[in-house]
């Protein structure tokens, strides 16, 4: 029974090795493969493939260097800017005249004190 199963699967093969697919097959292959890049695309977040096309960029020279060697300067101006640059005194100056105080005079409206008041009906 052994070699009647193992000549049954050598034929079997034997006729799959002629058999191919129809060239609509590739087509529709190729269509779908297409579409699903797509698709992945679309659910990525922008964040991802900014990620992404900024290591592209990277990968293919030694631009690291320049990147760590500007960050190391930022960092470096950052903390001199914070830690080092002077605080400014405040001390407020108000320029003005001198203010010349005058004697206080009577209210022009109250009646003089030694006169009668005039009581006139109109």
């Amino acid at each position: 029974m052994h070699d009647k199963d193992f000549q049954s699967v050598q034929q079997l093969i034997a006729l799959k090795r002629h058999e191919h697919p129809d060239d609509t097959y590739f087509e529709e292959l190729l269509e779908e493969f297409h579409r699903r890049q797509r698709q992945d695309l679309l659910n990525r977040s922008s964040r991802s493939l900014f990620v992404e096309r900024l290591g592209t960029w990277f990968s293919g020279t030694s631009k690291w260097s320049y990147v760590m060697g500007a960050g190391a300067a930022y960092a470096a101006i950052f903390f001199a800017a914070m830690f080092f640059w002077p605080s400014p005194e405040v001390k407020p100056e108000l320029i003005t005249a001198p203010i010349k105080h005058e004697t206080q005079k009577e209210d022009m409206l109250k009646p003089d004190k030694d006169k009668e008041p005039v009581r006139e009906v109109y």
